[in-house]
């Protein structure tokens, strides 16, 4: 069943303060996030609050959990969803969780470069349709953010062909299409929640993981992973939501100032937090004496091309209306 509802999504929640024309104490947006304390992530976070108390007026103020104290990015979606937390960042394929036309999104070198992920998605009519899918599930979109390509990094060896891949244990999101692509890249995917990937690489659990450059420098995970190739196979934004429940019940003037936040967290994003992130998490790993290599684009290509043949072969009507809706934007960027 599509959209299906778990248990914590169908209990009845009531937010702890009232929104009375009378309000005076700030209203605190309880904000989860799987990221740490610090690193690119965290940076836009926080950014983002300072951004949602300015457009607010002060009348709300945000309340950053890093490292997923209020729990993995699936609790945090629950608890989105049931009005226990307010706002979240994830990755924009997490919200697969709950319905599978986001899977979409996985699909391997769908994109050119991270610019025109973000261009397409931020099209007025990829954006209403994927604001749709959203609402319809309990979130409303704020924000988009481009994080770069993830590839891979690893701890036994460089990887240049899909031959290399062969009997490394990776990382991956708890998504099938994911997992599907690195084994048909020739790793052996293994699905985790990010708070877990350091201590597992560290333990021989996995010998590498997937990701972009500042994601990976920002856990630290150079320290424990001296091998990354570009592979470059996924270009995946993270997305910002911020809880239906939470929404409704806001006036017109909130609701507006929170995407007025996220026009903005936008904007600077782009102009003062992923360059300067990008750069660090280069010296990062350069100074962490990690060896960065180009792979055979090619033959990574050719190889997870079944991937996205399977998938359209069984998709649905929605994942095959959004794919072509999909491919028809990016060719404007």
């Amino acid at each position: 069943m599509r959209r299906v509802l778990v248990a914590a999504r169908v209990a009845v929640v009531l937010f702890g303060f009232t929104l009375g024309a009378g309000e005076k104490r700030p209203l605190v947006l309880k904000y989860s996030a799987t990221c740490p304390a610090t690193g690119i992530l965290a940076d836009g976070c926080r950014a983002l609050g300072r951004l949602i108390e300015e457009t607010s007026d002060g009348r709300m103020i945000t309340e950053l959990y890093p490292s997923a104290q209020l729990g993995d990015k699936i609790a945090s979606m629950e608890g989105l969803v049931a009005g226990t937390i307010e706002m979240m960042e994830c990755a924009s394929t997490d919200l697969n969780n709950y319905d599978p036309v986001w899977s979409v999104l996985s699909l391997p070198y769908l994109w050119d470069s991270p610019e025109q992920a973000i261009q397409t998605l931020t099209d007025p009519e990829v954006r209403l349709v994927l604001e749709k899918y959203a609402t319809d599930i309990g979130f409303v979109v704020i924000a988009w953010y481009k994080l770069g390509s993830r590839s891979i990094i690893n701890s036994v060896r460089p990887v240049h062909t899909p031959a290399d891949m062969n009997g490394l244990r990776i990382r991956v999101m708890e998504d099938p299409v994911q997992a599907a692509t690195l084994n048909a890249m020739g790793g052996s995917a293994t699905p985790m929640p990010w708070s877990e990937v350091y201590t597992a690489l560290q333990q021989g659990t996995i010998q590498g993981l997937e990701n972009t450059e500042p994601v990976i420098t920002g856990a630290a995970m150079q320290e424990v992973a001296k091998f990354m190739s570009l592979t470059r196979q996924f270009i995946i934004p993270d997305v910002t939501l911020v809880s239906q429940r939470l929404f409704d019940r806001l006036s017109q003037e909130d609701q507006e100032a929170l995407y007025e936040a996220g026009r903005r967290v936008m904007v600077e994003w782009d102009g003062e937090i992923f360059g300067p992130a990008m750069d660090k998490a280069l010296e990062d790993m350069k100074a962490a004496t990690v060896a960065i290599n180009e792979v055979d684009r090619d033959a990574f290509v050719k190889a997870v091309q079944p991937v996205v043949d399977d998938f359209l072969a069984k998709a649905d009507t929605e994942q095959k209306a959004l794919y072509d809706l999909l491919v028809r934007v990016r060719s404007k960027y």
